[in-house]
């Protein structure tokens, strides 16, 4: 079996360049997310997997944050240049997800598919490891583990579109056409501006929509899935400016990589299953 490779080295530079914006963006509020967050620690999950999650309540000193976010900064901006180590994504989604658990109120659905993916990015198998022979029961496993990990990453995207697709039919508001309308007349969301143009309310209300539940679907054609991301794109960064949240716009779209599939691509990972 076989994944693209492209794919997978750009994906990885995506979502560390993501990360580093984030880490740099979120600086000038690190002492009041981290050092002393305002939201009360949450209580992480049983035995050892607290460690691994909310090291900054286990193992790392109270106060320790910023040293911590210094650390993780150099390893985001390593992954982006540099090879790709299992033990390195390891620590970086530890402590991604220790930093994003201690200013939980702070966080986002950007922030979880991004801790989520870079768990899962652990297993994804470098070209240099992946290319060598594939002899042994190990290598066997460890090649089934990245293939697995690979279409994890990809179905995770397609979940967090269908599932918030699927929530918004539970209710009225976008069932009857009247979602943007209730943003636009919002005095914290906005524009304004829309609150009047009649008839394109609905139009963008069903259209968003249309977006969240097509995209499962649309990414596995390459003409609709060019046209699914393209109005992601858009879509995301509108949402992201006009409503204040861009780091989980671009989280989204640090993600969208893992679904590209290059028309030529002359270097692949290689797993093979036989011996």
């Amino acid at each position: 079996m076989t994944i693209p490779w492209l794919s997978a080295r750009l994906f990885r530079i995506t979502i560390h360049l993501w990360l580093a914006g984030y880490l740099l963006s979120a600086l000038p509020a690190a002492e009041w997310l981290w050092d002393s967050p305002v939201s009360p620690p949450l209580p992480g999950p049983p035995g050892p997997f607290r460690f691994l999650t909310q090291a900054f309540m286990t193992w790392l000193p109270v106060g320790s944050a910023l040293p911590a976010l210094a650390v993780l900064l150099g390893l985001a901006i390593y992954n982006v240049f540099g090879p790709s180590r299992w033990w390195i994504a390891f620590f970086v989604w530890s402590l991604f997800t220790s930093l994003t658990d201690l200013a939980w109120l702070a966080a986002s659905g950007g922030h979880q598919l991004i801790s989520n993916v870079l768990f899962w990015s652990i297993f994804l198998p470098s070209k240099e490891a992946s290319t060598g022979p594939a002899d042994g029961s190990w290598l066997q496993a460890r090649a089934v583990l990245g293939v697995s990990a690979f279409w994890i990453i990809r179905l995770q995207l397609l979940l967090a579109y269908g599932v918030t697709g699927i929530q918004k039919l539970t209710g009225i508001q976008w069932t009857h056409g009247y979602a943007m309308g209730i943003v636009a007349t919002d005095v914290d969301y906005g524009p304004s501006f829309l609150a009047g143009t009649g008839f394109l309310l609905p139009l963008l209300t069903y259209s968003i929509l249309a977006f969240q539940l097509g995209f499962p679907l649309a990414v596995w054609w390459r003409p609709t899935r060019t046209v699914w991301m393209l109005i992601g794109v858009c879509f995301h960064v509108t949402t992201g400016l006009c409503f204040g949240i861009l780091d989980m716009a671009l989280a989204f779209l640090a993600c969208y990589p893992i679904w590209f599939r290059p028309r030529s691509v002359s270097k692949r990972v290689g797993l093979s299953t036989s011996p």
